[in-house]
């Protein structure tokens, strides 16, 4: 038997041939590692970075396609307006009268767009086209004008809309026991029958403007004949018209408790001349307040508003709404009094022109206004943007007031022959006119003019302020009309009590130069004209223009109405009111 040490000495070489073994076994683990994992690995990170290259590639080329689809569609499909449902809006005023020959509030205006037909209408640039009318030409030289009616209108009942109901409307207009509004206009114009689709106009003088006065919902007069004028305004048809010729035709008028406004329902007309609207009926809401207004849409009781003031937009809920502003052919001016004591000086006038820092006034009120710089509407003829009113200069204003006598005192304000240049400013305390109001005093007052001013409620301006003349300076707006026929602004016969011409201004060249070019028919001759006017006004200061209006349109994400445009008047907004939608729009193919 061998001894322990003996087996110990032959085990130790067992243990070199392990650890030789070991060490074999390790080195070829390395390099089959080597071989078949960090080799294939680089391989595999190759091949990885080659993948995601085709895949960037491939990402890219659908990306590419996706565009091209959408930039492309286009070309082949439009926005089509969805149809059926109900369009809500909101409008102030009341509705008294419906009926187009006595509408006065805006809510009326409305709704008397929405459901009569006129003879003419503004079309998306404010040009005038036919609605009823097919066509209207000028006769001895612009002193009459003939209308033909369009074929196959009629009113909803299917009863023909034809010369009759013309004659018949503005028959009505005429009288003055009906008490319409635009009396005054017609009074002295001859409407006569031609044929059953034709009607003469006779004028007192040629008017080239006249066919403005034409966009004019009509009246049927096989539903009214019986009907004395004297009894028009009361008669059931001003707040129920059973019978119309519109997009749009009355269901019914409610009054909606807590608030007490009026909701007048309407559907669409499947006889209107100009085809259905795509809506199934017209919802609008007149409400007497407008914080009742703001509330309709935040309770979503409508669905759009129109005519929002920059104090209720600020009550909307923040990103719920779109907001359209469309520029009116409207504009407010400072009116200088020529007949009162300081301003009577051409020298002041101009000063005020000079004092007058147009865009430092404006600006706190962004796109909802646009300035204006004289008498005369871009879009209009003999407008030119090169003739306007001098930019602010207070040192040119100053040198003025000094030429013109008035020369500053002790405590800055100006004075002469020991009277200070003290002038009333008047103005309606309604919308943004008290903060214009002051604005303008304010930077006049920087030359030495000191103001007494007043605010007064927009329904009695008329009465109280305007007929009896009773300011050195009116903040009002005028509304100037497509045409640029403003003579009844600037002309001396207007200065009176009962006329438009609020400046009391009277030039002989001014005269003479409206008198011709509203009696002028070709376009040329009255851009001339009226450019001679606008430079004459400019250099004689009778008013200094401020800003034109716009049409403040609110209405949420969800309908479709119109895009921003110039519009003759508020009620104009329906121009487009076939293409309405309650919804949103599909897009579908044209082709």
């Amino acid at each position: 038997m061998k001894s322990p040490l003996s087996q110990l000495q032959e085990m130790a070489p067992t243990k070199r041939s392990l650890r030789a073994h070991l060490r074999h076994v390790e080195k070829t683990a390395l390099r089959h590692a080597h071989k078949f994992i960090i080799q294939r690995i680089s391989s595999l990170r190759a091949s990885r970075r080659h993948a995601i290259g085709w895949l960037f590639l491939v990402a890219a080329l659908v990306g590419l396609s996706l565009w091209q689809g959408d930039f492309s569609s286009k070309f082949y499909t439009a926005q089509i307006p969805a149809e059926g449902g109900i369009y809500t809006e909101g409008a102030l005023g009341n509705l008294d009268n419906i009926n187009p020959i006595l509408a006065s509030s805006p809510a009326e205006r409305s709704a008397s767009r929405l459901l009569f037909a006129q003879l003419l209408r503004y079309d998306d640039k404010g040009d005038l086209v036919g609605e009823l009318a097919d066509s209207w030409r000028p006769e001895q030289d612009g002193k009459a004008y003939v209308i033909t009616l369009r074929q196959g209108a009629k009113w909803q009942d299917g009863q023909p809309i034809n010369a009759d109901d013309v004659v018949f409307t503005f028959d009505l207009i005429k009288n003055a026991d009906t008490r319409s509004p635009l009396y005054n206009s017609w009074r002295n114009i001859v409407v006569e029958k031609v044929s059953d689709n034709s009607v003469r106009f006779t004028l007192p003088s040629p008017y080239s403007a006249f066919p403005n006065s034409l966009a004019l919902g009509m009246l049927p007069k096989h539903t009214l004949k019986d009907i004395k004028p004297a009894e028009l305004r009361t008669s059931d048809y001003n707040l129920r018209p059973s019978v119309a010729s519109g997009p749009f035709v009355f269901e019914e008028l409610n009054t909606i408790v807590p608030q007490s406004h009026e909701l007048l329902r309407l559907k669409a007309n499947s006889l209107y001349l100009l085809g259905r609207p795509k809506l199934d009926g017209f919802h609008l809401h007149a409400y007497k307040d407008s914080e009742d207004m703001v509330r309709g849409y935040r309770s979503q009781e409508v669905a759009s508003l129109s005519d929002v003031t920059s104090d209720q937009l600020r009550d909307l809920p923040s990103g719920s709404y779109i907001e359209t502003d469309s520029p009116l052919f409207n504009g407010v001016y400072a009116f200088l009094n020529n007949s009162s004591e300081a301003l009577g000086n051409v020298k002041v006038r101009q000063a005020l022109q000079y004092a007058t820092d147009l865009p430092g006034l404006l600006k706190p009120y962004g796109t909802r206004v646009r300035a204006l710089n004289g008498p005369l509407l871009p879009g209009q003829l003999g407008y030119r943007q090169d003739v306007q009113q001098p930019a602010l200069d207070l040192n040119k204003a100053k040198a003025l007031l000094d030429q013109a006598g008035w020369v500053v005192g002790p405590d800055g304000v100006r004075q002469k022959d020991g009277h200070k240049l003290l002038l009333r400013l008047a103005t309606t305390s309604t919308g943004d006119f008290p903060a214009i109001a002051e604005a303008l005093m304010n930077q006049w007052q920087k030359v030495g003019v000191s103001f007494d001013s007043e605010l007064v409620k927009a329904e009695d301006i008329q009465q109280n302020v305007i007929v009896p003349r009773s300011y050195d300076i009116l903040l009002y707006e005028i509304a100037l009309d497509r045409d640029p026929d403003v003579f009844a602004y600037w002309h001396s016969s207007q200065a009176n009590e009962r006329g438009l011409n609020l400046s009391q201004y009277k030039s002989s060249k001014v005269d003479e130069v409206l008198d011709t070019a509203r009696t002028r028919l070709d376009p040329g001759q009255r851009d001339a004209k009226y450019r001679v006017f606008a430079q004459q006004w400019i250099n004689d200061a009778p008013a200094i223009a401020l800003y034109r209006t716009t049409l403040a349109y609110v209405q949420n994400k969800n309908v479709v109405s119109f895009n921003s445009q110039p519009l003759v008047s508020q009620a104009d907004r329906y121009f487009n009111v076939r293409y309405w939608a309650a919804g949103k729009s599909d897009d579908r193919p044209t082709r």
